[in-house]
């Protein structure tokens, strides 16, 4: 099977197999301090070939 390149832009909601190549830019957490530090989210800034 020949490596297709998949774009983000490419990309719909549900499950898939396909595997995406991307650059990371930014990563950033928000943790709740007052309970540990347990993380209440994650946002990430990706970039891809496009």
């Amino acid at each position: 099977m020949a490596n297709m390149k998949v774009l983000l832009s490419d990309l719909r909601a549900g499950r898939s197999s396909s595997t995406v190549q991307v650059r990371l830019l930014r990563f950033w957490e928000a943790k709740k301090f007052r309970c540990g530090g347990e993380v209440m989210g994650v946002d990430m800034l990706l970039l891809d070939s496009q």
